[in-house]
């Protein structure tokens, strides 16, 4: 018993020995939070409380010092405008390089002049006009708004840089080519805006090729150059050069501030026109509106029409013929419940052909029209899809309307066009002595000689010469091509002419030479498969 007390004794005072100093510690700062906590929550003595003599102030080495408050250092966390801003600018620095790398080796490779004013004006201006914005405290409205414009920028810049790809191998001098063809189809319309102080908000056709339909883009990117698509084989068919001009005059029709609304406002036809319901909805006021879906169109070929003549409208006729399904050539097409804005490819020919008239080629208009209607007989209404089945409109009431919206389109003075009609405009229509110099390089076409002009009438007098003599077509082409000096090209100089046979006889003479010349067999495949019925790119 008497051990037992010891070791509960050793241990209490071993126990007593560790923890007395830690509750002294423990209440001593207790004591020290109260008495730091006195002045402000305790209230003052009164004079009954106070002790009578006076209080010693404690000595200062003998008062309690509070001990440190270390609060954690926390980094504010950065605001996400301001991260987004950083990256946004780090991309537009790496695009701004990439921008000047291009620039240069355009200002240096005369194929690549077309993208100079672009990369400088529009994509370099644009950089810069982002990075003074970010510069400085922006909101995140405006860093999100500098973001989108930097993502549009970069697009431009993959464009370009595909553009100048396409330039600079071996098969891009066709390009350059076409550029020129371009140009001098937009040529009349840029030397008018300039000389009645019209803003064009596009002054640069450049040509790029890929697997689509010929098309052109206007306002591309909100630049001053318009991208005008072509197929990748467009170099080989003389008769797909003409529709240049369709594209340009999309592009015309687009780029004059105010001229569609105003071409729709003057004519007082609306911008688009819901497919019929049923018969009752077809009426005189409704064929007349129907044009208003088709303006764009309509314009686009008569502008066409109006740059190049017959060779025009004999590239629409090639391009739109279906022999084997002629119904469909006169089909009023619907697109979700509204008009298409295509319209029937016999009304587009009748329209171009009536554009010819005014312009003083009436046997050409004549020639043009008998020639689609032979090639699709019994046709003598347009069809239009209504309530599933196809209501027919006469020939008489669609070319009545089609002869006053052309003669309106010819013959009005526009004010978007400082009160210029489109016949008017000096260089634009092909008259008479332009015809005239057609007519002279279709001759030398023919033979395969190289001609100096304008590229307009260079490609109109082969499209003539090959539809006079179709299995001389690759000749033709050829002549045409070298005839055109190319963007940064020498011209090119003309193959030597092989020893040409004496004309045979007659038609048997005729067979028996063809069979011996190889080239005759090559050049009848080709024909045989260029006149076989098939659907050509849609134009735009």
């Amino acid at each position: 018993m008497d051990e037992l007390l010891k070791d509960w004794i050793g241990t209490i005072a071993v126990l007593i020995y560790l923890l007395y100093p830690l509750l002294k510690r423990l209440f001593g700062r207790r004591k020290e939070r109260r008495k730091r906590k006195a002045p402000a929550s305790s209230p003052l003595p009164t004079e009954e409380q106070a002790p009578a003599g006076p209080r010693q102030p404690e000595p200062a080495s003998t008062r309690p010092r509070p001990p440190p408050t270390l609060e954690p250092i926390v980094e504010a966390p950065e605001r996400p405008e301001v991260e987004i801003a950083r990256s946004t600018q780090d991309a537009a620095g790496r695009l701004r390089s990439q921008a000047t790398s291009l620039l240069e080796r355009a200002e240096a490779d005369p194929r690549l002049a077309r993208l100079i004013p672009a990369l400088r004006d529009d994509l370099l201006v644009g950089l810069q006009a982002i990075d003074a914005s970010l510069r400085g405290q922006p909101s995140m409205s405006t860093v999100l708004d500098d973001a989108a414009r930097l993502e549009a920028l970069s697009e431009l810049f993959r464009y370009m840089g595909s553009m100048a790809d396409q330039r600079t191998r071996p098969s891009g001098s066709m390009l350059g080519d076409a550029d020129k063809m371009a140009d001098a189809c937009y040529r009349p319309v840029l030397e008018f805006a300039r000389s009645h102080g019209l803003d064009l908000q596009t002054s640069t056709p450049i040509v790029v090729t890929g697997n689509w339909p010929l098309s052109i883009a206007p306002r591309f990117a909100a630049t001053r150059i318009a991208p005008l698509r072509v197929p990748r084989d467009f170099g080989r068919s003389v008769w797909l050069w003409p529709a240049i001009a369709h594209e340009v005059a999309h592009d015309f029709y687009y780029s004059v501030d105010h001229l569609e609304a105003g071409v729709h406002e003057s004519l007082g036809l609306p911008s688009r026109v819901a497919a019929p319901r049923d018969d009752s909805e077809i009426d005189p006021v409704w064929l007349r509106a129907l044009y208003g879906a088709w303006l764009v169109e309509v314009f686009a070929d008569v502008t066409g029409t109006l740059m190049l003549g017959p060779a025009y409208v004999e590239t629409m006729r090639r391009a739109f013929r279906n022999p084997d399904a002629p119904h469909q050539t006169a089909a009023v097409f619907t697109n979700g419940g509204w008009i298409d804005e295509h319209p029937p490819r016999r009304l587009r020919l009748y329209m171009a052909t009536r554009v010819l008239r005014r312009l003083g080629r009436h046997l050409e208009g004549s020639d043009l029209w008998e020639r689609w209607e032979a090639e699709h007989a019994g046709i003598a209404f347009y069809f239009l899809p209504l309530a599933g089945r196809w209501v027919g409109l006469s020939d008489d009431a669609m070319h009545g309307v089609a002869d006053s919206v052309v003669d309106a389109l010819l013959e009005r003075t526009w004010p978007e066009l400082a009160n210029y009609g489109l016949l008017s405009i000096p260089g634009f229509p092909y008259l008479h002595a332009e015809h005239a110099e057609v007519e002279r390089l279709e001759a030398r076409l023919a033979r395969g000689e190289t001609v100096d002009a304008d590229v307009r009438w260079i490609m109109a007098a082969a499209v003539l010469a090959a539809d006079a003599q179709p299995s001389s077509h690759d000749r033709i082409l050829e002549a045409a091509l070298r005839s055109i000096i190319g963007v940064g090209e020498e011209r090119r100089s003309a193959p030597v002419a092989k020893a040409r046979r004496a004309a045979p006889g007659n038609i048997a003479d005729a067979l028996v030479a063809s069979v011996r010349d190889p080239e005759a067999i090559r050049e009848a495949i080709i024909l045989g498969a260029a006149l076989r019925p098939y659907d050509r790119p849609r134009w735009r």
